[in-house]
C-alpha cells in the first residue's frame, strides 16, 4: 500500500490546508504547476486524483481542466468569425448567427464553457422558449423557429468546443430540440405552374420556366448572367442573397458550382431570348422592361398576385424548383443525378422528390391504362377463355 502511495505521490504533491482539506498539485510537460480544480476531504482522495490524471496522460485522454474556463461569449464570436464548424459561412448565415448570439444566447456570454451543463442548457431553453412564445404571440407567430435556430447554434458551437478539447461532452442533450419539422410542401403539377406563370407579367414568363427546368433557387435565378449559358448547359455558380436588407452576390447556398442540362424546349427558348437581346457575358440574363436586373421582391410580388388569380394560393415561389425536381424524378433521374441537378450536399433532400414520384406511381398507372386503349387490352381468344373459366359448371 505504501509503495502505491509513493508512486502516486511521485507524480505530484499533496498538502493539507489550514481548513483540514487536502490539495493536489502536479506539473505540466512545460514545467507549469497545475492545482486540481477542487480540494479533497482525505489524503487518499487527493492521491487518487493524481493517479487518475497520470493514467489519463498515459492513455492520451488527459484534458486540462483549466482549458474550458474561457467564457462562452468570446468563444462563440470567434467561432462565427472563423466560419463555424466548416470554416465557411454564407454572408446571410453569418448575419443570422450573430443576431441569434446577441439576442438569444447573451445570457450565457460570461459563463465559462465548462460551466455550461445540461441542466443549465435546459433552464436556458425553457426560459428562452417561453419568452419568444410570449413576444411572438402578438405578431401571430409561435417563436419556435427562433428558439430552434438558437439551440442549434448553441449545440454546434459546443460541439466544436468538445473537438477542441475544452469540454468533455456536449451539454446540449434535449431530444428533438434544434431539429426543423416543417411539413412537406404540396406537389405542384406542371399544368398548375403553367396556369400561374401565364398570369404573371410577360417579363417573368421565361425566367420562371428556367427556374422550373433548371431547378434554380430564387437567388440563383436572379443572379444568372448571359455568359452562364452555352450549348444547352446552364452553369449555376452564384446567387443574390439579401444580407441586412442589401442584395449581395455570393456563392451558391452550398458554395459549389453545378452545370444543369436544360430540357430541349427550354433550351430553344433561352437561345432565342439571348439571340433577340443584347448584352455582355456578365450582363443579367433576364431583365425588367427598364433594363434593370430582376429582383427577389419583384418576382415574389408578381407570383403572389398570379397564384391568387389562378386559384392556387397555397404555392410558394420555391415550389417551382420543387416541381421541376419532382418531374426529373418521375423522368427516371437517380438520387445522384437529382443531387447534381439541384446542388444538394446530401441524399436526404433528393429523396424527397423520389418519394413524391413514387406516390404518383398509381396515378401514372391509371392514366396509362386510360390512354393505352387496345395496347393493353387482352386478345379476344384469351378473354373468351377467361370467361369460360369463370362460368360455373
Amino acid at each position: 500500500m505504501s509503495e502505491r502511495k509513493a508512486n502516486r505521490a511521485s507524480f505530484g504533491t499533496v498538502r493539507k490546508l489550514p481548513s483540514g482539506r487536502y490539495q493536489a498539485r502536479y506539473h505540466e510537460a512545460n514545467g507549469e504547476r497545475v492545482t486540481a480544480p477542487t480540494t479533497f476531504a482525505t489524503k487518499r482522495e487527493a492521491l487518487d486524483h493524481l493517479a487518475g490524471v497520470r493514467a489519463d496522460r498515459m492513455r492520451g485522454t488527459y484534458r486540462d481542466h483549466r482549458a474550458g474556463s474561457a467564457p462562452f461569449g468570446p468563444y462563440a464570436e470567434e467561432w462565427i468569425a472563423n466560419g463555424g464548424s466548416r470554416g465557411r459561412l454564407a454572408p446571410r448565415t453569418k448575419v443570422l448567427y450573430e443576431d441569434l448570439l446577441h439576442r438569444h444566447l447573451s445570457s450565457l456570454a460570461t459563463t465559462p464553457l465548462n460551466a455550461v451543463t445540461p441542466p443549465l442548457v435546459r433552464t436556458w431553453y425553457a426560459k428562452t422558449r417561453k419568452s419568444l412564445q410570449a413576444s411572438s404571440a402578438a405578431r401571430g407567430g409561435s417563436g419556435e423557429t427562433a428558439v430552434r435556430q438558437a439551440y442549434a447554434l448553441l449545440r454546434s458551437i459546443l460541439a466544436t468546443a468538445v473537438t477542441d478539447g475544452l469540454i468533455p461532452s456536449n451539454p446540449c442533450q434535449i431530444k428533438g430540440a434544434g431539429i426543423a419539422s416543417a411539413p412537406e410542401r404540396p406537389y405542384m403539377a406542371p399544368e398548375v405552374l403553367s396556369a400561374i406563370v401565364e398570369r404573371m407579367p410577360e417579363q417573368y414568363s421565361l425566367p420562371m420556366r428556367t427556374m422550373f427546368g433548371a431547378h434554380l433557387r430564387l437567388g440563383e435565378l436572379v443572379a444568372l448572367q448571359r455568359g452562364d449559358y452555352s450549348d444547352g448547359l446552364l452553369r449555376v455558380e452564384r446567387q443574390v442573397a439579401i444580407v441586412r436588407g442589401v442584395p449581395t452576390v455570393t456563392p451558391t447556398k452550398t458554395g459549389e458550382e453545378r452545370v444543369v442540362a436544360l430540357p430541349g424546349t427550354l433550351r430553344e427558348m433561352v437561345e432565342e431570348h439571348l439571340a433577340s437581346t443584347t448584352g455582355f457575358p456578365k450582363s443579367p440574363m433576364f431583365t425588367r422592361p427598364d433594363g434593370g436586373a430582376l429582383t427577389h421582391g419583384g418576382i415574389q410580388q408578381a407570383w403572389a398576385k398570379a397564384r391568387k388569380a389562378a386559384g392556387h394560393p397555397q404555392f410558394h415561389v420555391h415550389d417551382v424548383r420543387h416541381a421541376g425536381l419532382t418531374l426529373a424524378a418521375q423522368a427516371g433521374a437517380t438520387t445522384r443525378e437529382l443531387m447534381a441537378r439541384a446542388g444538394h450536399r446530401t441524399t436526404a433532400a433528393a429523396m424527397t422528390y423520389q418519394h413524391v414520384a413514387e406516390e404518383r406511381n398509381a396515378l401514372v398507372a391509371e392514366r396509362m391504362d386510360a390512354l393505352a386503349g387496345a395496347a393493353l387490352a387482352p386478345r379476344k381468344g384469351h378473354l373468351e377463355a377467361v370467361i369460360r373459366l369463370e362460368l360455373p359448371l
